[in-house]
């Protein structure tokens, strides 16, 4: 009987890896050039990076999923040293992965079309429809700077704002319509990244609660949005304590009564480095007026993190518990990309979040003038 027993688990355990599989396979036919293609996707917490040699204009991808997410597939063409190539030598393209089979075919990654899932198929036509979306204010932008010449950059910005609002509009309208589908719980987890406008993420919360209300994965992004809202500008910052680059516990309340900076950072994160010269900036302009920063690291490598700190020249606060992306810190802040800041005013209140480049020099002058 426990033989029995035994047996059907095991069968049980397979019929479920296998309906959690997924296989991918492409075939690009416009150049004999070898190619080396990446897949990467997240499945929930889960970063998964994979890649192959494509064999005869073919390659292929396959594992196991627990749900349907966003991918990029990436195409190298890896050309001999002698030759020098007139087309790109790169390409990357978005699909829908999800269990069973996905197909890429065409002559190159730009042209080539996926199909295969359900999912993928709603996945195209959502990017069709905002597509089209995204070129009618393009046009009307068109049209506007031809009749009104003025600053470009205005006019620019105005573009972003109404194509913003558009786009927003239309995701609301395809999730309040296709609340079981796993394109929209991806519409919300592309939208929690990093939690900007509060109001737009509960809408869609609300309207995939039926659903997915029960899975972990919900209650993840519920939390990161409940997080995110009491980390509002005009709340109070959290108090946290973490050990420095120098071995000692340094607490926020130790510097409270300044402007503080804290930083959201790693040695490894080619963003945060195009920063670097601006905080550096920040620091020496300011540190003499009242600011401090406070470097978060999310390195689970100490000595990357240590030399990144030299090389780098940064003078102010450095704290890392060296967990990666489980640093406490990070995690207290719902951090989960980078990189991301918060500025903290003298009374402890937050006043602005994820300041970057000539903005973040802007702020302060307005607040340290």
């Amino acid at each position: 009987m426990k033989i029995c027993l035994l047996g059907m688990l095991f069968i049980c355990a397979s019929a479920l890896a296998q309906d959690k599989k997924y296989n991918v396979k492409g075939h690009l036919t416009d150049s004999k050039v070898p190619m080396k293609v990446f897949l990467s996707y997240r499945d929930g917490n889960r970063k998964v990076t994979d890649s192959t040699m494509s064999k005869n204009n073919k390659f292929s991808f396959s594992g196991t999923l627990e749900h349907a997410t966003e991918a990029s597939i990436y195409v190298h063409w890896v050309y001999p040293s002698s030759v020098t190539p007139e087309d790109p030598v790169s390409q990357g393209a978005e699909f829908m992965l999800d269990h069973g089979n996905t197909t890429i075919e065409g002559g190159t990654l730009f042209t080539a079309t996926i199909t295969g899932t359900a999912g993928q198929k709603e996945y195209v036509a959502l990017n069709r429809s905002t597509d089209v979306l995204r070129d009618s204010v393009y046009q009307i932008w068109k049209t506007q700077m031809e009749a009104l010449p003025e600053d470009s950059a205005a006019a620019f910005n105005r573009l972003l704002y109404a194509q913003e609002k558009i786009i927003k509009n239309a995701m609301k309208r395809y999730v309040k319509s296709h609340p079981q589908s796993a394109v929209s719980f991806n519409i919300l987890q592309q939208n929690t990244i990093v939690v900007s406008d509060v109001p737009f993420v509960e809408f869609m919360l609300a309207a995939l609660k039926p659903e997915f209300g029960d899975t972990k994965r919900y209650q993840e992004v519920n939390d990161k949005v409940s997080i995110s809202k009491r980390l509002a500008i005009g709340q109070p910052a959290l108090n946290f304590t973490q050990t420095d680059d120098k071995g000692k516990m340094v607490s926020f309340a130790d510097v409270k009564g300044k402007y503080i900076l804290i930083d959201f950072w790693a040695s490894w994160c080619g963003p945060c480095r195009t920063e670097y010269p601006f905080l550096k900036r920040a620091y020496t302009k300011y540190k003499d007026k009242n600011l401090e920063i406070i470097g978060v690291s999310i390195d689970d490598d100490k000595s990357a993190w240590l030399n990144a700190i030299k090389s780098n020249g940064f003078q102010w606060i450095q704290l890392s518990d060296m967990k990666g992306r489980e640093n406490a810190i990070a995690k207290m802040y719902g951090i989960s990309a980078i990189p991301q800041s918060f500025l903290i005013d003298p009374q402890g209140k937050i006043i602005a979040k994820n300041l970057r480049g000539e903005d973040l020099l802007e702020k302060l002058a307005e607040v340290m003038p």
